[in-house]
């Protein structure tokens, strides 16, 4: 076996904002989310074990995602969705071999086929239960699982250090209650950073907002015992614009300017190597033989066309050969472990010592959006563990064997476009941004009320609702979409729903103390947003936002 040249880490963020229970086009991106890539990927981990290779994936799930997906009403919903995928690909069958078209009938019958198998996966060998299966992989140490904030808020946008801690404990306790352990791992929203220094509100019209001295983000997280989070090289090289002392293939801890703290460390996602699976224009996922994403057959919304020349109108796509896919599949495994192996030889001979790559990605670009990416990721690791030069290991594995020897102080930067805040704070969402800092500074009014005195269980239920709906108000997704018109209206509608719930149930606190006694409509409709938006149910208002 010849001697590792460095190692590898794939890194997986998987993250969808609380559909369950809303809008039904809504929650379907989440059983796609499923179906197509967690599912699958669950699947892969297994598989690869079983054959003896240990995938070491670094996967992440937000607490948001963890609580739908564990959520009673999913399983049943999710199980219901597919076997209307199954009926959709029957009936495409039916139509295809009406039309004479042999070869589009047998991708119907495989589309019905891969259905009924995740289906068969998901209620037999799991149980219906996805979150134990990565429990159990994580205490096989086949994987690590990562934990986020509660709601995938954007963390440095937000009004008070009150806000990003609730957002990080009850990420974490949600991490806790799921899979029976302390997280070590922190996935940071959008890769958003902060470091301490005087914050300046970006609005000026708020009532309750002024410029105050604040800790840096990993500051906030030693203190919420997470140990390390992960940046785009970007973030890195313009921190520290010394690469050769600054290299995305070395770990760093970040000074956080506060020596009191526990250091956290900082895992960099490597460009070079990373671009060649997401990037539009020269990333696999665009090969003309992989499955078209955007042509879709009728009402099921089954896919049967490759995508041929990715600069072609969907009428000119040619039918799907699964054949010829997923031999490319092989191929493009094989140039990455080449491209892997180039970076870390190169790193070696500049610095003398083995580095790791970090490739992380969105999760359901694996299945989803790039229907062969499963395939893919078992290819890719099987040919690594074959090799034998190459070590695959978690970003824990990594930090406990090889503990950082530099340190770098993180500029405010965030993975989007500019590296900056533009793509959530821009003139079409600061009327989002308006309306969450109101409810911020209304919360943080609320819990000082409250925290001196038992709570009444009536009131703690009302509080407890608030802190649901700010932190549902508080997601990244509502400002992300509507920076990029990817749902625009939807986000604006979602936002203001969770604003103007959270500003209702404020109210009925305020008149919970202020003695008057509940209605019974009131009292209904309580029930009513408690049961749509249920998650993190054993939040606990008092302590937190303050």
């Amino acid at each position: 076996m010849p001697e590792p040249i460095g190692a590898f880490a794939l890194v997986l963020h998987s993250h969808l904002p609380y559909v369950l229970a809303h809008d039904r086009l809504e929650e379907e991106w989440l059983f796609e989310a499923v179906a197509e890539s967690y599912l699958p990927l669950a699947q892969i981990f297994t598989q690869l074990s079983l054959h003896g290779v240990s995938p070491k994936v670094t996967m992440g799930l937000t607490p948001v995602l963890l609580e739908q997906l564990a959520d009673s009403r999913f399983a049943p919903k999710f199980l219901a969705y597919v076997e209307q995928k199954v009926h959709a690909a029957d009936e495409d069958r039916r139509f295809f071999t009406r039309q004479n078209e042999p070869h589009l009938a047998r991708l119907a019958n495989l589309w019905a086929e891969f259905y009924r198998r995740t289906a068969a996966f998901f209620a037999g060998d799991l149980s219906h239960n996805l979150i134990g299966a990565l429990r159990r992989l994580q205490k096989q140490g086949e994987v690590e699982v990562l934990t986020s904030a509660a709601t995938h808020a954007y963390l440095p946008l937000l009004a008070f250090d009150g806000s990003v801690r609730a957002q990080i404990e009850i990420g974490t306790a949600s991490y806790r209650r799921h899979f029976g352990t302390q997280p070590h791992g922190f996935w940071l929203p959008e890769c958003a950073y902060r470091p301490a220094g005087q914050w300046v509100p970006p609005l000026d019209d708020v009532a309750g907002l002024q410029s105050t001295e604040r800790p840096a983000i990993d500051q906030l997280l030693a203190a919420a015992g997470l140990r390390y989070f992960i940046v785009d090289a970007r973030q890195l090289t313009s921190s520290a614009p010394d690469y050769a002392q600054h290299s995305p293939c070395r770990v760093h801890w970040v000074d956080g300017r506060d020596s009191s703290s526990t250091p956290v460390a900082l895992f960099t996602r490597d460009f070079e190597t990373t671009a060649r699976v997401w990037q539009h224009d020269s990333g696999y996922p665009g090969d003309p033989v992989y499955l078209e994403f955007h042509k879709k057959q009728a009402e099921g919304g089954l896919r049967y066309w490759r995508i041929t020349d990715r600069r072609a109108d969907l009428a000119y796509k040619q039918p799907y050969v699964p054949e010829w896919a997923f031999a490319q599949v092989r191929t493009h495994a094989a140039h990455f472990v080449r491209m892997l192996r180039e970076r870390l030889r190169t790193h070696r001979r500049q610095t003398g010592e083995r580095g790791i790559v970090v490739a992380a990605f969105d999760t359901e670009l694996f299945g989803h959006w790039w229907f062969e990416g499963p395939q893919w990721v078992y290819e890719l690791l099987r040919q690594i563990h074959a090799n034998g030069d190459i070590t695959l290991t978690t970003c824990q594995e990594y930090l406990n064997q090889s503990p950082p020897r530099r340190t770098v102080q993180l500029s405010e930067s965030s993975w989007g476009d500019g590296g900056d805040h533009r793509v959530w704070w821009q003139p079409g969402t600061r009327g989002l941004w308006r309306e969450l800092y109101h409810a911020e500074c209304d919360m943080r009014r609320l819990t000082q009320q409250i925290q001196n005195g038992g709570l009444d269980r009536q009131l703690a239920r009302i509080v407890r609702q608030c802190g649901r709906e700010l932190l549902l108000l508080q997601a990244s997704d509502w400002p992300f979409m509507v920076s990029t018109g990817s749902t625009a209206d939807h986000a604006r509608q979602r936002a203001a729903l969770h604003s103007k719930d959270f500003q209702w149930c404020r109210s009925l606190a305020e008149k919970f103390l202020a003695g008057e006694a509940l209605t019974e409509e009131e009292c209904h409709l309580l029930e009513e947003i408690e049961e749509r938006d249920r998650l993190f149910g054993k939040l606990e208002p008092q302590g937190l936002w303050n």
